[in-house]
């Protein structure tokens, strides 16, 4: 990693500023630089997978702490569940949006055919999904955290899955 790091800070160094911007949107990039169009498009697809879920939460399934619903507040129970009802329903949009923005700007497809990519791109998300799910339902209703903070493990652990998954199974490069 250190080696990486390094390479990474002597590219920065040696290279102005339209070459480092040449760097970074070309499909063949440092890896440092990949993880950060990674991450860049990973906050894209966040901000569309989050922004559902909050609609889904402050409306149908309600799912933030202390939320009045029907004059009681909400119950810790129904709270953590409803969490992962939401996330469960905001994950298709988000995982379609880092799909189009991977293929766009990140991974070079062609390790595998069209239909086998995307297919193995939702496994992948589903296989972060999982983890990610327990992980917010385990913050929640054991440590009872407020929704904002569980919801963020489970984005930490789903993106350290994905991307594993993505770079070294999915896409060529």
């Amino acid at each position: 990693m250190l080696p990486l790091l390094k390479s990474a800070w002597h590219f920065f160094r040696q290279n102005d500023l339209r070459t480092v911007w040449r760097a970074l949107i070309s499909r063949d990039a440092h890896p440092l630089l990949q993880f950060i169009k990674y991450g860049c498009c990973g906050v894209v697809a966040a901000v569309t997978h989050n922004g559902i879920l909050a609609v889904l939460s402050l409306t149908i399934f309600p799912a933030s702490k202390g939320m009045i619903v029907d004059g009681q507040v909400l119950d810790e129970a129904l709270r953590a569940n409803n969490l992962i009802i939401n996330n469960a329903l905001a994950w298709p949009f988000g995982t379609l949006t880092a799909y189009w923005l991977n293929v766009l700007f990140v991974f070079t497809s062609g390790r595998h055919g069209k239909m086998a990519e995307l297919t193995m791109f939702w496994i992948a998300s589903a296989i972060g999904f999982f983890p990610g799910g327990f992980v917010a339902h385990w913050l929640a209703s054991s440590f009872h955290l407020p929704s904002l903070i569980a919801q963020l493990g489970f984005v930490v652990t789903s993106v350290m899955v994905n991307f594993l998954c993505r770079k070294f199974i999915i896409f060529k490069q």
